[in-house]
């Protein structure tokens, strides 16, 4: 069974995949999918009207709102729909959601206990020898040994 190489420049180019996947989502998750489609309707609809009459013309017709294209329509056909979906949704609806109760009240916390002190002492004590530093110069005894 042969293993499987991975070449340097592979692992970037999966994370710029996966960022552009989430990127993505959350844009669908958002709506983006409207806003892009909204956008490609009023760029046709500004080029259309700008064979017509002037650019400033071609402006004003294509943000009034008063003159729809068909795909306009459709946009806004297909956000109704959408949002007519989210209101049938039991857990979008706030006066369906659930209240999170928390507890107010106060909360007496007891006082350590007086023996914590003493145990601290004791246990300093214990550990003194080392926490000396060492007696300086080193005794005669321990330099004629090495």
């Amino acid at each position: 069974m042969s293993k499987l190489r991975v070449k340097a420049g592979q692992k970037p180019a999966r994370k710029l995949c996966s960022a552009a996947a989430c990127l993505l989502a959350l844009l669908v998750m958002a709506g983006g999918h409207w806003f892009m489609l909204q956008s490609i309707a009023w760029v046709r609809m500004f080029a259309d009207y700008a064979r017509r009459d002037s650019l400033a013309a071609a402006l004003v017709e294509t943000f009034d709102g008063h003159h729809p294209c068909k795909m306009c329509l459709q946009i806004q056909q297909g956000r109704q729909q959408e949002a007519q979906k989210g209101a049938k949704l039991p857990w979008l609806k706030p006066e369906k959601m659930p209240e999170l109760s928390c507890d107010a009240r106060p909360v007496t916390v007891p006082p350590p206990p007086a023996i914590a002190g003493a145990a601290l002492v004791a246990r300093l004590d214990f550990f003194y020898d080392f926490i000396e530093s060492p007696p300086t110069p080193p005794p005669r005894s321990a330099v004629a040994a090495l």
